[in-house]
């Protein structure tokens, strides 16, 4: 029942023992959210006044209207924390400088995979983690106000693309997922900068540099960028994310912490070590990345000179192949902690962030720490996956190169899961308003204010193109259909069912800290 707060020795009236009061919370929850809203509604009042002055309630009303319909708050939450992003990595990395963007509307069509490149660093990265975080507490304490947190995280993830113009043509979808599929392989046989390899590494080249050019080496086409300053960097990218995973990791032990009393009072005083726990499970993909990688190293040492003439595509496939099985070993570890949980999806959940969050800080530190410079333009990624390490002007640092890119494909695999996982992610959520009848008029109105009859008018195919993009977005269609069952079947099968899987007493063990 109730607690009279008012009482100080309220602690002794909760039931069962070990029970915590988070009644205050929800109530801070309720007051925060009621407040963020007001102030919400309080930024839009200068325009609606000068709007009432100049035009007349009438057209002030209007004009706040279109700016509600047109999701205007999802926007601000974008674009401030773009500026906040851009100005910690301004003040971190340098390379500050102005880009002239113009002032029109933006009314060509971009793909999936250049918007997520363009703000997956600045916002989509740092949503996804909020959203694994709020998931849990979801789980564990469901109030009506959270739905506020959720539309703002949201956000963070989906405006780049809902500001997209024709966004949710179901063709054009279905061809966005294709091309997205496409450059998460492509760079592997060849260099390619429309890619994701070509993507990851710019982020670490900002991190790391490049090697000091040498007389007759070509210049990237990226520049010489410089390192980054240690002492500048120490904090954001190093200590903060190492706080933020000992704090999830205090969190997770305190969920437990009554179940473990509980434990050690059953078991002649031995208890389950949680942290050793999490540790172990956020180690075991980083652990068998590292295996996976160096074996298949030498099947590309050993089979991709001889078969290149024959599959030009090898480092492609090569490269696949140990991308597909990291996304399988992190699947696993998800149900390997669910297990563990017993089904239980809430501290599931929490130890999901934990590991997002401590592998995030062994990352920090491997790449800030230990990587050396970077060579060239993508010649050892290339190299790593084909076999061919000749002709590519390493010279005396092939040997310290291939240990360098050992670590970073490691790293790499980590990544790769994540970004597959985060992108279909937004595009399952996306593609539910593909299905609204007259949706790309219904959202071009959103975006230019402009009546259907005054849109600008979809590109127009030739019948040899028309039956290109049909054949495309069936076979892709099926496929991303099917990917979404597996999606859904990983998340509600277990959850329903609650299948009796239970693990060797000698693994649950270790896995627990009883050695």
């Amino acid at each position: 029942g109730d607690v009279d707060m008012t009482n100080p020795n309220y602690a002794q009236y909760l039931t069962p023992d070990g029970c915590f009061l988070i009644k205050p919370l929800g109530d801070w929850i309720n007051r925060t959210t009621l407040a963020i809203l007001l102030v919400l509604l309080i930024a839009f009042l200068p325009l609606f006044l000068q709007m009432l002055t100049e035009q007349g309630f009438a057209r002030a009303i209007s004009r706040l209207g279109k700016q509600f319909l047109s999701l205007s708050p999802l926007y601000e939450v974008q674009v401030t924390q773009v500026y906040f992003n851009s100005l910690m990595t301004n003040m971190a990395y340098g390379g500050a400088r102005y880009i002239g963007t113009g002032r029109g509307f933006a009314t060509s069509r971009l793909s999936f995979s250049t918007l997520f490149s363009r703000f997956s660093d600045s916002s989509i990265y740092f949503g996804i983690r909020l959203m694994t975080l709020l998931t849990f507490f979801s789980a564990a304490y469901w109030k009506w106000p959270v739905l506020y947190f959720w539309i703002s995280i949201a956000a963070l993830l989906i405006t780049p693309f809902l500001y997209n113009p024709h966004q949710f043509v179901l063709t054009d979808f279905i061809l966005d997922y294709r091309d997205w599929l496409r450059w998460l392989g492509a760079g592997n046989s060849s260099s390619n900068t429309n890619s994701w390899i070509s993507h990851c590494r710019l982020t670490r080249i900002r991190i790391t540099g490049y090697k000091r050019k040498r007389l007759g080496e070509r210049t990237p086409t990226t520049g010489f960028i410089s390192r980054a300053h240690k002492a500048n960097i120490f904090f954001t990218e190093i200590l903060l994310p190492l706080i933020m995973a000992i704090i999830m990791l205090v969190a997770y032990m305190f969920l437990h912490s009554v179940s473990n009393v509980e434990e050690a009072s059953n078991n002649n005083g031995e208890a389950n070590s949680t942290l050793i726990r999490i540790i172990i499970i956020s180690v075991i993909p980083i652990v068998v990345n590292l295996a996976v990688t160096i074996a298949f190293f030498f099947v590309s040492l050993g089979l991709g000179p001889c078969c290149a003439m024959c599959l030009p595509q090898f480092g492609k496939v090569i490269a696949g192949i140990v991308h597909t099985i990291a996304v399988v070993i992190y699947i696993g570890t998800f149900f390997l902690m669910w297990v563990m949980e017993d089904w239980v999806f809430a501290p599931t959940a929490m130890g999901i962030v934990c590991q997002v969050f401590v592998e995030r800080a062994i990352f920090a530190i491997l790449q800030h720490l230990l990587l050396s410079r970077e060579f060239g333009e993508d010649e050892t990624n290339v190299a790593w996956w084909t076999g061919r390490w000749y002709g590519k002007g390493m010279g005396g640092w092939a040997f310290t190169l291939t240990m360098r890119e050992w670590m970073c494909k490691v790293i790499e695999c980590s990544v790769f899961a994540a970004d597959v996982f985060t992108g279909h992610l937004i595009l399952f959520f996306l593609s539910i308003f593909t299905l609204v009848p007259w949706i790309d008029k219904w959202h071009s109105a959103m975006l230019f204010w402009l009546r259907p009859s005054r849109q600008i008018r979809p590109p127009i195919y030739s019948l040899k193109q028309r039956k290109q993009r049909r054949r495309s977005a069936i076979l892709y269609g099926i496929l991303f259909v099917l990917v979404f069952v597996i999606f859904l079947a990983i998340i509600v099968v277990p959850s329903v069912l609650k299948p009796s899987v239970s693990l060797p007493d000698q693994l649950l063990q270790y896995l627990n800290g009883r050695f």
